[in-house]
């Protein structure tokens, strides 16, 4: 019937899970098999000619289009809603799967760290409003370098055009100049050298 070996395999295996579920063992034989595979046969057939074989010429293009303006709206939005260190986190967790530990690692922080900062960028998400007027001391050109890192490997779908070039971003493994001022201001930070 199907003229195609693989078309063939199909039929049978639908043919057979069809006979198995509508019907007692003791009902099945030839002739009903023949029936069932060759209304499914004909279904398929009927499924087929509403099919459009091949790719339209300019399917790739359009897609390619769609992809790089995706992900380029992408990256704008995370940039306007989260600080560039949670963007990095963000896209490495969510679009790349790396865990934790692994960021934690690549940036320089520690695992909880992380969490906090994936956390906090997942507020920022649903929260109306940019973080523009809060954090405005990042570097115009470190904030297009990491724009266009981020929107490259969101397009390539590869993570390693981002971790080549992370180091390029001293504002990503810099501590805030509070934290830091508050550490050294510490009573402990006497002792530091003996540590």
């Amino acid at each position: 019937m199907a003229q195609n070996g693989w078309d063939g395999d199909d039929l049978f295996q639908e043919t057979i899970i069809k006979a198995i579920r509508h019907y007692e063992s003791s009902q099945i034989n030839s002739a009903l098999l023949k029936k069932i595979a060759y209304h499914h046969w004909v279904d398929t057939i009927r499924k087929r000619k509403h099919e459009v074989p091949g790719i339209p010429e300019d399917f790739s293009v359009q897609e390619a289009s769609f992809k790089q303006n995706s992900a380029a709206e992408t990256v704008e939005l995370l940039m306007e809603k989260m600080t560039p260190k949670q963007s990095v986190i963000f896209i490495l967790k969510e679009a790349f799967r790396f865990q934790s530990a692994e960021i934690a690692g690549l940036l320089g922080m520690t695992e909880m760290a992380v969490k906090g900062s994936l956390h906090r960028a997942r507020k920022r998400l649903e929260k109306e409003g940019t973080i523009r007027d809060v954090d405005s001391l990042q570097d115009e050109g470190e904030e297009k370098l990491l724009s266009s890192l981020l929107s490259e490997s969101l397009q390539a779908q590869d993570p390693a055009v981002l971790l080549e070039h992370i180091r390029e971003i001293p504002s990503l493994f810099a501590a805030p100049k509070m934290a830091m001022a508050m550490h050294s201001s510490s009573p402990l930070s006497s002792f530091k050298m003996a540590a």
